[in-house]
């Protein structure tokens, strides 16, 4: 059997849980290969993969512009050299981004396979057609070699004992830890985020309901969408921004009772996680896009313009997101168990004496 790369380094997390089970099934299939993921999503393949060890990790943290060129040069390098030393025959790039396309050529392989891009013949020696018609999941099935099964979904997660301390750690304290339920209210885009007001009354909601929300995320943009939250709340919600290893959050979303967030990659690990799911979505394509679980419900309020663009709304206001409103939310919330649904008794009537 040839020895097979199968490269795989998008720094996109829902992309990455989408693709695992078909990685999987390409290492299962293939006893010589080894697969190229980022370093960024460690801790989560090996959740995903567990006692896998024919990995080799894109050192996407230490390529950034904020580290010396030299020392970018020699991770670089390093990499390359790591996996010309394995000598694969055989390159699979279900992606088919910019940085694995390069590393497919410099590979060292003889056949390069890849979907179709502009200038790809400088890159692959063979680019099937993807199947773009539906899911993500599908383009990735039609590209690998072999797939996953069908249906689609996620793999399971194993649990860490680390990631267990990390969440008892950042719980310590907290009340009603058996109600919890994790927000994620940011996104990588801005046409993608819902607005801080309308987080800010659902999270005053799901307090009346019993509920203890939970704000996660990382980085600037999820600062600011948090900051700008509390700025409507007179008593804060928990702020776990920045806080959480992936182990970490993947332990806490396991304890929570439900999830709620944007298009996002913490909205496919919640659904990948088990959780009962909502999903805001606005310009994006949820048949593109929606989490691939049976607990998971997309919301949007509208379908998009015609004439609309992801980054710029024909309407200027994205109603198709923003149009989302509170109750909407509760209600499925709702319907997917996370709130009991209330029904008032017979109103008894009044006994004037």
């Amino acid at each position: 059997m040839s020895r097979l790369l199968i490269l795989f380094p998008c720094s996109h997390m829902g992309n990455l849980l989408i693709a695992l089970p078909h990685l999987r099934a390409m290492l299962a299939a293939q006893p010589q290969a080894l697969l190229v993921v980022s370093q960024r999503y460690q801790s989560l393949v090996e959740q995903s993969l567990p006692g896998e060890t024919r990995l080799l990790y894109y050192p996407e943290l230490s390529l950034s512009r904020q580290v010396p060129l030299f020392q970018r040069v020699r991770s670089y390098l390093t990499l390359i050299m790591a996996m010309r030393r394995f000598k694969a025959e055989v390159v699979v790039d279900i992606e088919g981004e910019q940085k694995s396309a390069t590393l497919a050529r410099l590979s060292g392989a003889v056949e390069r396979i890849g979907p179709h891009r502009r200038h790809g013949q400088w890159f692959y020696t063979r680019q099937p057609q993807a199947d773009w018609s539906g899911h993500r999941w599908q383009a990735y099935a039609s590209l690998s070699r072999p797939a996953a099964n069908s249906p689609a979904r996620y793999l399971p997660l194993s649990d860490t004992a680390a990631g267990q301390d990390e969440a008892n750690r950042i719980l310590k304290g907290t009340r009603q830890s058996d109600n919890l339920i994790a927000i994620h209210a940011g996104a990588t885009k801005t046409y993608k985020i819902w607005h801080a007001e309308q987080f800010a009354a659902l999270c005053r909601r799901l307090r009346r309901a019993g509920l203890t929300p939970l704000l996660i995320g990382a980085g600037q943009k999820d600062r600011q969408q948090i900051a700008r939250i509390q700025s409507f709340l007179c008593d804060p919600v928990i702020d776990l921004c920045d806080q959480l290893s992936l182990a970490g959050l993947v332990a806490l979303l396991q304890r929570s009772r439900g999830f709620i967030g944007n298009d996002s990659g913490p909205m496919h690990l919640a659904a990948a996680c088990g959780l009962p799911t909502v999903a805001l979505f606005g310009p994006t394509d949820d048949t593109l896009w929606q989490p691939l679980s049976p607990d998971a419900q997309v919301l949007r309020w509208q379908p998009c313009h015609e004439s609309c663009e992801r980054s710029s709304c024909a309407l200027d206001s994205y109603p198709c997101l923003q149009g989302i409103t509170v109750d909407q939310v509760i209600d499925t919330l709702q319907q997917l168990g996370v709130i009991p649904a209330y029904h008032p008794g017979p109103v008894k009537p009044l006994r004037i004496s």
